[in-house]
């Protein structure tokens, strides 16, 4: 077996770390209680998935003798006091002394994909957001307990040795304290944003309300007081010799949750008609809540994980939610949103391939939903042109980059991402070519997957028009064709240059036409073309794409490089970088059980010597860090991409890969993004997170659970 070299990160010292942003995230909700960084305080995020500081999180006990807190603050140890005329003005600056923080590194802490506890003396938090499975609409209702537009936090305190009655308490100091409002109505202790979220607690003979500049002194006392200003607490009375648990929700609440060509309602508002109902329904559900977040993290827990790699998922699941919309439109049907975090485009189709990974296995139903809306509204036939060739040509079917962007739903046939382009410097080219692969990889790993064939009679004629727009991007006639597409969409514009999903990469991975990347791609998509069409008895798709495949083994030779032991990035772009992701397309077929090295031996056989050639100190393996360089000649990386293209290496290719590998997978999602969440956006050298914030995409290391698919793996 190769020797790997290990760069500089095998003494580079990044020990991991345990307080983090993270989401706390209810599902389908677009929202996000994001907190855990030691030098942050908490974001609020209701469709707008960006960090931000929204204040300071206080959770603790108190008596006149003693207060001990677990917070989340960014602010500075002083509170000002200023006095204009007759009106008191309290800015908090941060987190005061009084109210005795403990330490970081006195905090113990405990992530899962369903909880988040935090434990520090006589404290104990558990934040509980359960990633449940979501019945299929089709099959009846969506429960209530499956879609809650919030999540809970249960604060234990330990009294039982205490001397004297204590006070557990939740505190919250909004950046702008008087707009919180503090009341007891309807059955709830709550502290209110307008109508759009609120925390709140049972309404109990025991649970009080306190809010104001003296909040602590009241505190300490038991004295409920209110004045609109200042820190808000909801607290309760702990007696001596007991311990109690003080439970608070956190929910979101509206009405409209798109506008544009498909305007949409969210789904809890079949259940809920106010945001006070919503808490009061997201608080009778918290022992159900306390259950799914177990059994949930029983069964994940109970598969196979590298450590590193579980923890990993841990992040990246609880991402993937707060970007998750479930809504309604007019006529009762169910659509799903994945919004790509801070970037905002709705759907994004080369996401949604990758998405997949986790939505198979534990929402197929999701994948049907949003494949439906692509063919019906985000699908279009294009004309296309060839290099060397002036004429136009037919070119076929193909998808949208997205659905829309933030809010609005863009017209249908049209993304909001892409555009005509004069240029070929900047972003937003068509995405034509990889966009097609996206739709093939979407559709027909849900029916194999599923074993769902029958849903494909919905669309008639669609594998043979799949088929058709990736031959005519190969060649205009059969004769010409060779299984490389090269094709560009007429759609770009007077640039005449299509993009791969990697345009924020350097040139070795961003233009479609002669792309390795995409040869690959094309291959495996090929396969799963063939496979779905055997299973329908379509002999003439099955014939073609086989067709295809015979030209994909032999033109593969065009790739080589004399220069090289790598093969060559792009057949039309002279550049000498040595691409490891043309090995990711691989994950998904692999993982379906559909791709296997029996049937294609020429694929495994070239990308295996191809991965040995990047695997290599200075070359896709980051001199500085050891982590994975996406192409050697960019050091920009991608979590969600190096992800795949760490199991395309090792479990589909059978490679012994360096540790570093999978370790600077960890530090790019808790060290490099302890204050933004985990991010798919990195600077392999410096470990530097430089976008991608809130990104969904890293769900795909869920690809490491173990779930065996319908198809049965041959090999």
């Amino acid at each position: 077996m190769m020797e790997y070299i290990k760069g500089k990160g095998a003494e580079k010292k990044c020990d991991n770390i345990k307080m983090f942003h993270t989401h706390h995230a209810p599902v389908g909700a677009w929202a996000s209680l994001t907190f855990g960084s030691p030098q942050k305080g908490v974001s609020i995020d209701f469709q707008e998935p960006n960090v931000k500081d929204s204040g300071t999180l206080l959770f603790g006990m108190a008596n006149e003798d003693e207060v001990y807190t677990i917070g989340f603050t960014e602010r500075k140890d002083t509170t000002e006091e200023k006095r204009t005329g007759d009106r008191e003005e309290i800015k908090t600056k941060g987190v005061y002394e009084s109210w005795n923080l403990y330490p970081t590194e006195d905090i113990r802490r405990t992530l899962t994909p369903s909880m988040d506890r935090y434990e520090a003396g006589k404290l104990s938090l558990t934040v509980h957001t359960p990633y449940d499975a979501l019945p299929d609409p089709e099959d009846g209702q969506i429960p209530a307990a499956c879609c809650l537009p919030g999540i809970i936090m249960d604060l234990m305190v330990d009294n039982i040795a205490g001397k004297k009655d204590t006070m557990a308490f939740f505190g919250f100091v909004f950046r702008e304290p008087k707009k919180i409002y503090a009341s007891r109505e309807a059955g709830l202790c709550s502290l209110s944003y307008r109508d759009e979220w609120m925390f709140a607690a049972q309404d109990q003979e025991d649970v009080f309300l306190i809010q104001g500049g003296d909040a602590l002194e009241k505190l300490k006392k038991c004295e409920e007081a209110v004045h609109q200003n200042g820190p808000a607490v909801i607290g309760m009375r702990v007696p001596a010799g007991e311990a109690k648990m003080l439970t608070v929700a956190w929910t979101v609440y509206t009405c409209n949750g798109s506008n544009g060509f498909m305007p949409m309602t969210y789904y809890y508002r079949n259940y809920y008609g106010d945001l006070r109902k919503a808490a009061i329904g997201v608080l009778d559900y918290a022992p159900l809540i306390r259950e799914i977040s177990k059994k949930t993290d029983k069964q994940i827990r109970s598969l196979h994980w590298d450590q590193n790699r579980f923890m990993l998922f841990c992040q990246a699941v609880r991402a993937y939610y707060a970007s998750s919309q479930l809504l309604q439109d007019e006529n009762g049907c169910i659509h799903w949103n994945t919004c790509e975090g801070a970037y905002l485009w709705r759907n994004t189709l080369d996401l949604c391939a990758d998405h997949l990974i986790w939505e198979l296995k534990r929402n197929p139903w999701v994948v049907r939903s949003m494949m439906e809306d692509f063919i019906r509204h985000y699908s279009y036939r294009d004309k296309v042109v060839f290099p060397g060739k002036k004429e136009e040509f037919e070119g076929g079917l193909s998808f949208t980059h997205d659905m829309g962007c933030y809010f609005s739903y863009s017209e249908y046939g049209y993304s909001a991402y892409e555009r005509e382009n004069d240029s070929r410097s900047g972003f937003y080219f068509y995405m034509t070519t990889e966009q097609l692969l996206n739709g093939i990889y979407c559709i027909i790993s849900y029916c194999l997957y599923t074993g769902d064939i029958i849903w494909l009679d919905k669309f008639p004629g669609l594998l043979s028009e799949l088929m058709s727009s990736l031959e005519n991007r190969d060649a205009p006639t059969a004769e010409e064709r060779n299984g490389i597409l090269k094709a560009v969409s007429v759609r770009s514009g007077k640039c005449r240059m299509e993009s791969t999903t990697y345009d924020s990469l350097d040139y070795a991975l961003r233009e479609a036409s002669g792309s390795l990347y995409l040869f690959i791609k094309s291959w495996c998509s090929l396969v799963l073309l063939k496979h779905c069409a055997q299973q329908m008895g379509d002999m003439d798709v099955a014939a073609r794409a086989e067709t295809m495949l015979s030209k994909c083994r032999e033109s593969e030779k065009m790739f080589e490089s004399g220069e090289n032991t790598w093969m060559r990035a792009n057949l039309y772009t002279d550049v000498q970088s040595a691409v490891s992701a043309v090995t990711e397309p691989l994950a998904l077929p692999y993982m379906l059980g559909i791709l296997t090295k029996q049937e294609e031996p020429v694929l495994f056989e070239i990308l295996y010597s191809h991965s040995i050639a990047c695997l290599q100190d200075g070359i896709c393996i980051d001199h500085e860090t050891g982590g994975l360089r996406l192409s050697s000649s960019s050091n920009i990386t991608w979590t969600s991409k190096t992800v795949l293209t760490l199991y395309a290496m090792e479990t589909v290719l059978g490679l012994s890969l360096p540790e570093s590998l999978s370790e600077e997978l960890i530090k790019w999602a808790q060290v490099s993004a302890r204050d933004t969440t985990i991010s798919d956006q990195i600077l392999s050298d410096t470990r530097a997170v430089i976008g991608g914030m809130y990104y969904p995409r890293i769900v795909a290391s869920s690809i490491w659970v173990e779930v065996q698919p319908k198809a049965e793996r041959k090999d």
